[in-house]
């Protein structure tokens, strides 16, 4: 991935409604090479092209982050369970005090204590320990990429 590829992320990070040609023409290129380019970061996995939600303007008033202790024969299994759920956004391996961490959301207190406490156990019995962590205030959710090619840059 060059600079010309970072700078076409960065500008489908912004609005990825932007039609190639407005890229292409910010980039100083050609709208053949912005679609060539935007073809190959996709089909290579590099990137995709999604819509981000509000999440409380959505009807979702509870989103937790959520640490699991689990036995250890058990981590890869349970995190694929875990992301199975629709209520579930994010989930990770971890090392550390937790070994399963992941992001769930919800529309109550009750229905996120249900999930975690009843609905999970009930599914994963080798859950040895929880955590769970109500995000009361975001003060960022970042999903622009300069900063990141701005320190790749400057340590390649």
């Amino acid at each position: 991935m060059d600079k010309l590829d970072q700078r076409i992320i960065s500008a489908l990070a912004e609005d990825g409604r932007r039609s190639y040609r407005d890229i292409a023409r910010d980039l100083n290129v050609s709208e053949a090479s912005i679609r060539q380019r935007v073809s190959r970061l996709t089909s290579d996995d590099l990137i995709r092209i999604t819509a981000v939600g509000n999440l409380q303007a959505l009807g979702f008033d509870v989103v937790a982050m959520v640490h699991f202790k689990v036995l250890p024969s058990r981590i890869e299994e349970y995190a694929q369970l875990i992301s199975e759920y629709s209520a579930v956004r994010f989930v990770s391996i971890s090392l550390g005090n937790a070994d399963i961490i992941f992001q769930s959301l919800h529309t109550s207190i009750p229905s996120l204590h249900d999930f975690v406490r009843n609905e999970l156990p009930r599914r994963m019995p080798d859950i040895i320990a929880t955590e769970i962590f109500p995000l009361v205030k975001t003060l960022k959710s970042s999903w622009t990429w300069e900063a990141w090619f701005d320190l790749q840059n400057q340590n390649s």
